[in-house]
């Protein structure tokens, strides 16, 4: 009687040594799992922020196209101008990824990191013409002395004759990372 007994403990322990064994091996892949999903996401938030900060590289781009384009005078800046980047209206309704990002001049075509940097610039008025032509709406800056403005000395820019510009900034990058940076200037 006391062999059969051990007999039945020996059968025992290798069914709980199989259980255990069975529990550690699927810590062990959940382990595995969770240390890569980490690696992952961090992964992915490192290239975020590299296309991101890319694209200050765009805006410096279409800062200076729109500089060098209203140097050549201010009805340049009435009409739109597709090689410069610049477009003399814009509709507010309209997102930046949805803007015509395969027209876009491409301010880097390939950074070290590997980004494609390009950029768009937008008058902020309704309609193309001169900002003081009939039914035009501009969104102009304000400051001490313009109309309707609250501001105080020194609290922002004196107001000029001259409407408010958006510069975006789009960053593709690797494993289909987008990034879109905006900027106002006048």
């Amino acid at each position: 009687m006391g062999l059969t007994h051990l007999r039945a403990q020996r059968g025992v322990t290798l069914l709980v040594a199989l259980v255990v064994l069975l529990v550690m091996t699927i810590t062990g892949l959940v382990l595995v799992r969770t240390s890569t999903l980490g690696a992952g996401v961090s992964g992915s938030l490192a290239l975020k922020q590299a296309a991101t900060s890319g694209a200050d590289l765009g805006l410096e781009t279409g800062l200076a196209k729109l500089e060098a384009l209203s140097a050549t005078g201010t009805s340049a800046l009435d009409a739109s101008n597709s090689s410069f980047g610049y477009y003399a209206s814009v509709d507010p309704k309209v997102t930046a990824k949805s803007l015509a990002w395969d027209s876009a001049p491409v301010a880097a075509a390939s950074d070290p990191l590997g980004n494609e940097v390009r950029y768009l610039i937008h008058r902020l008025c309704r309609s193309t013409g001169a900002i003081n032509a009939a039914g035009q709406s501009c969104v102009m800056p304000q400051g001490e002395g313009c109309s309707g403005s609250s501001e105080s000395i020194g609290s922002v820019s004196s107001c000029t004759q001259r409407p408010m510009y958006r510069i975006t900034a789009k960053v593709s990058g690797p494993r289909d990372t987008e990034s879109y940076v905006q900027m106002s200037t006048y």
